[in-house]
């Protein structure tokens, strides 16, 4: 369905190493596709982390355009360069939009780049080509315009002789304006460290990734939220955004702000090793998400997304049946530092509600769909009965109470043929505030492959196959293919 990278931290899209040589190099591609399934809904593994191009209501017809290039002249050997990409998506069928998933440019000096524009992003430790998605940004939702400056990877810092690389950004951006709130913006930023050189058998990996969303205005907001539905949006405002701290001064802030932070903040703590083995790479890795004080403490242990994955090194006879990836997934969100919540009488809270939030009502989307890992399912998404459970408020997400077992493997046999497959198991509980009468379970899965083909002298047939069995979502099963030309 869409090219993935094996990715150890977020955008991590080149090594940071550039050539000393004058290099450009530009691509392009072309898909038309079509994908039906037994139900009106899309099947979960169609549409989820696809960057929000995959409707979730079928039949669908799809043309995809793109292009990338990168440019460099490095006459004066000062490593300039600059790049681009763009991917126009044009979606017919009950859900027919014509979609931009990607249009940025970039100018880099060194390992220092500045982006402007949308861009496909994975972000934090994890191996992206298998995962059931990344806690808090996992390229499920159509990617945020924003400008971004940091490095292009891990860039080795020179006193420590190349021991300690380092990866960081900061970005700003601006959530499309919806019924529930406006001129609302994304505060972006990450510092990621390893430890290790990089021909070493062992390396460690840590670091944070902090998103919130801050500003805007909303009609639908009382004073307890708001100021007459305004939200903090100064200057003095994004500061306290950037730290995740709470106003100096209550005056000027509803009773909502003055006892939490400005804005609503969405992050993970990572850490990770690899390993070297005879034949393998292995990825170990862990992320702690927290969207409040408590979590940032630990105090929601042992919440977040565990993964090991191995990689296979070197090539392999292309005429057998081999696997080249294998992936195992955990994810629990149980804890969310307990059921209850006395503001004022303890340092930390508990109904940290992930990806909820009473401000920004929409939760933590964009166009309806989560930023992060998509086993957090919207109200819209999920088994009509299972919608307006009784006892607490309408929440966007309706279903943030969950353990999932993913498995994802992926390989090749003969002619050349890529196959990969992700099998996921998930046991929903609905909220604390408002429970599912029952722990709900739900078995999602898809297989896809990769065939090349002479055709338009050199192209590539994909087909996949998905299923969604259980109580969560409708049970369905689907299909898609598309033929795609890269030249």
């Amino acid at each position: 369905m869409k090219n993935r990278l094996f990715l150890l931290i977020p955008a991590l899209l080149t090594s940071g190493a550039f050539a000393q040589k004058p290099a450009s190099s530009v691509r392009f591609h072309a898909e038309v596709g079509a994908l039906a399934s037994s139900a009106r809904q899309t099947p979960f593994w169609l549409r989820a982390n696809q960057y929000g191009t995959v409707p979730s209501i079928g039949p669908l017809g799809t043309l995809r355009l793109g292009s990338s290039g990168r440019f460099q002249a490095d006459s004066t050997r000062r490593r300039w360069y600059a790049g681009y990409g763009v991917e126009l998506v044009g979606n017919a069928g009950p859900q027919r939009r014509l979609l931009l998933p990607e249009a940025y440019a970039k100018a880099g000096y060194g390992p220092i780049e500045l982006m402007i524009g949308r861009r496909k992003e994975v972000m934090s430790l994890v191996d992206s080509s298998l995962s059931s998605g990344s806690y808090a940004w996992s390229g499920n939702a159509l990617p945020i315009p924003k400008i971004q400056i940091g490095t292009s990877g891990f860039t080795p810092l020179k006193f420590t002789g190349g021991l300690i690389a380092v990866h960081a950004f900061l970005a700003h951006g601006r959530f499309a304006d919806t019924d529930s709130i406006k001129n609302s913006y994304l505060h972006q930023k990450a510092i990621y460290g390893r430890l290790g050189k990089p021909h070493w058998k062992v390396k460690l990996y840590g670091g944070v990734l902090h998103n919130a969303q801050w500003g805007g205005r909303s009609d639908y907001l009382d004073q307890v939220v708001s100021r007459n539905g305004q939200l903090p949006s100064s200057f003095r405002d994004y500061v306290s955004v950037m730290l995740a701290k709470q106003p100096d001064r209550p005056e000027g802030y509803s009773k909502f702000d003055s006892v939490n932070r400005v804005g609503n903040h969405v992050g993970s703590i990572d850490v990770g090793m690899e390993v070297q083995l005879t034949r393998w790479s292995l990825l170990g890795y862990y992320q702690h998400p927290f969207e409040d004080k408590s979590g940032f403490a630990f105090k929601n242990l042992p919440d977040g997304l565990y993964g090991i994955s191995l990689k296979r090194r070197g090539s392999l006879p292309s005429a057998s049946f081999r696997i080249r990836r294998l992936l195992f997934e955990y994810l629990t969100t149980m804890s969310q530092t307990g059921s209850t919540v006395r503001i004022g009488s303890r340092l930390y809270e508990g109904i940290d509600d992930y990806f909820n939030n009473f401000q920004y009502i929409d939760g933590w989307t964009y166009y309806r769909r989560a930023l992060g890992t998509p086993f957090l399912t919207p109200r819209q998404e999920i088994d009509p009965s299972l919608r307006n459970v009784p006892g607490g408020p309408k929440l966007t997400f309706v279903n943030n109470r969950v353990q999932l077992l993913h498995v994802g493997l992926a390989g090749s046999i003969a002619s050349g043929i890529e196959w990969q497959t992700r099998l996921s198991y998930s046991r929903n509980l609905g909220l604390f505030r408002n429970p599912f009468k029952r722990k709900v379970g739900e078995f999602s899965g898809i297989v896809e492959l990769k065939r090349p083909i002479g055709w338009l002298g050199g192209a590539e047939v994909r087909t996949a196959f998905a299923v969604d069995q259980g109580g969560l979502l409708p049970n369905s099963v689907g299909g898609w293919i598309s033929l795609r030309k890269t030249w």
